[in-house]
């Protein structure tokens, strides 16, 4: 017997999803030349992101012309299935804004089934940030584009996001924040960077998220003043790398400071901490803050030790030999926003650098719906018992959306339950019973 949790399964996040669309979203378009809605529009989209195939619908539309019935209609609410040609300059008929509560809707689902305690740390929530380009090209570009000029004159142009996410150092999964985009926009001189959009970013996510109290993880870029005062003047945390080439005063305090220590012993290595008080972030501000050195020492069979320096990092918060080790994982914590986000999404199907879109602004949409179907998938590995099942007797991550995909094109199942029992029973087991808790 497997227990399903209602509000965390693919039908009530479609649900939500189409729901916050079609609340948010007034078709501007002329009534006389619209064939198909929004609303069936982005719900088609999201059903190619969430199995990782562009040529999705076509099949669709065979299942429909051939049985009056399709997997669009069963598993993502879709009435009318649109076509290729229309679907970018519909997407780009909707704002970033619209997409927002989403992701707001699928943190309270989680909450209120208990799996947002799973990543309380030090009773917060730890927020990783970090950028990412998701289109490049020297030809393609539109007035949003960042530019670059290249030393033999060409002009590389390309879209970046901010994104956060929720995570922990002993979840596997990750939970997706509703992302920033770093792009120009009209009658601005400078070209936006990654700095400027966290300024938008944190607010917006406060405000969304104003239950829950945040500490920031991010990268040396970060450490600086102005950012980190702005978190302090918030009542918020902060635990970000630091590089000796960034803060070279820091890292000269350093030398002849004293510090406290403590090490984990295993088999295989040792870990060694040691944590500064008080050192000033640099020589022209007053902010002083706590410094974590962390070194892995292994041991070989000859006898012999070496050492590797694990990590540098800056916190406010309380180290002391109680809190060093899990402090110290938090902040290595972060690297999950790169390998089990970004990596992710380009490298596992997601096709995240594709050039879904680069006409009238849609690019940023396709990277919030894309993420989206990433955010239900993390869901489901952290909630879903039958995916779970599914996926282990289909052995490989590939495997089983390969198995998937195949189905969802050729056959027609009731829901995405159904669609899994099937594929339990493909694979040789025996589909178990559910029920919906």
């Amino acid at each position: 017997m497997i227990k399903i949790k209602k509000h965390l399964s693919l039908k009530p996040l479609v649900a939500a999803f189409k729901k916050i669309i079609g609340r948010s979203h007034q078709d501007d378009r002329r009534k006389n030349s619209v064939d198909y809605n929004v609303v069936d529009t982005v719900l088609s989209v999201l059903a190619c992101m969430f199995y990782k195939a562009g040529s999705l619908l076509r099949y669709q539309r065979m299942l429909e012309k051939k049985i009056h019935r399709n997997n669009l209609k069963t598993q993502f609410g879709v009435d009318t299935i649109p076509s290729d040609n229309q679907i970018r300059s519909i997407i780009a008929s909707t704002t970033p804004e619209q997409y927002a509560p989403i992701f707001k809707h699928c943190h309270n689902a989680l909450q209120r089934a208990k799996y947002l305690k799973k990543f309380s740390f030090l009773n917060k929530y730890l927020v990783a940030i970090d950028a990412t380009q998701y289109f490049e090209s020297n030809t393609i570009h539109c007035s949003a584009c960042l530019t670059q000029t290249m030393r033999n004159g060409t002009i590389s142009y390309s879209h970046k996001a901010l994104q956060p996410i929720i995570c922990h150092p002993d979840q596997k999964q990750i939970l997706p924040m509703m992302p920033e985009p770093i792009e120009n926009t009209d009658g601005q001189t400078k070209q936006d960077c990654e700095i400027n959009a966290a300024k938008r970013l944190m607010p917006k996510l406060r405000d969304q998220h104003s239950q829950l109290k945040f500490i920031w993880l991010a990268d040396s870029l970060y450490a600086t003043a102005p950012f980190i005062q702005e978190i302090l003047d918030q009542g918020e945390d902060y635990i970000f790398r630091v590089k000796q080439g960034d803060h070279p005063s820091l890292f000269k305090h350093l030398k002849t400071a004293n510090y406290n220590s403590h090490r984990t012993v295993s088999d295989k290595h040792t870990i060694a901490y040691r944590w500064y008080e008080n050192v000033p972030l640099n020589n022209s501000t007053n902010i002083s803050t706590t410094v974590i050195e962390a070194f892995a020492i292994k041991n070989h069979k000859d006898g012999s030790k070496s050492s590797t320096r694990i990590g540098v990092w800056i916190t406010n918060l309380d180290v002391n030999h109680y809190t060093i080790v899990p402090i110290t994982a938090a902040a290595r914590a972060r690297w999950k926003v790169e390998n089990q986000c970004f990596n992710a999404l380009k490298n596992y199907g997601y096709e995240l650098g594709h050039n879904w879109g680069h006409v009238n602004g849609e690019s940023f949409i396709f990277y919030i719906i894309i993420m989206l179907a990433f955010y239900f998938h993390q869901i489901f590995e952290l909630t879903d018992q039958l995916y779970q099942l599914c996926r282990k007797i289909c052995v490989t991550y590939k495997e089983l959306w390969d198995d998937l995909l195949g189905l969802f094109k050729l056959m027609v199942f009731s829901s995405w339950e159904a669609m899994l029992l099937y594929c339990i029973k493909h694979n040789g087991c025996d589909p178990p019973q559910i029920i919906y808790e």
